[in-house]
């Protein structure tokens, strides 16, 4: 009985484990894919991985003002190809990561001015091709 009460005890420990395991997502060269902070994707057929680390900078105009300046949002992301490398990217911007070029086409939510956006809620949409 007591092995029992030791086996329910470690499975409900196990349960409330506040770790969550890394989601990857894997796509095919020349693909958008749309990450949340936190989220990686692969290339199938290849080692390069990519991970949304989170906005580094976000000063685009809120979509309820009107601005003279639309204003930049930068991304940060950990490229893995033969070692880790960690790169920041403005929108519409792209770089290099082994035989593949990396551009963020978009991140979302657009800003709004009576509120501040939590990391949790961002979306960096990418677009993985061929570098050559």
């Amino acid at each position: 009985m007591r092995r029992v009460a030791v086996i329910l005890a470690l499975l409900a420990l196990t349960g409330c484990s506040t770790l969550r395991p890394e989601q990857t997502k894997s796509v095919l060269a020349g693909a958008e894919v749309t990450l949340a902070v936190g989220e990686a994707v692969t290339v199938k057929g290849s080692t390069v991985k990519i991970r949304f680390v989170g906005v580094s900078e976000d000063s685009r105009c809120p979509r309820d003002v009107n601005c003279i300046w639309a204003g930049e949002a930068k991304v940060r992301l950990d490229i893995h190809v033969r070692t880790q490398t960690r790169v920041e990217i403005p929108e519409g911007g792209s770089t290099v990561a082994g035989p593949y070029r990396v551009t963020l086409l978009r991140l979302e939510p657009q800003p709004v001015s009576n509120a501040r956006t939590a990391a949790k809620d961002y979306r960096a949409t990418l677009k993985i091709d061929s570098a050559s």
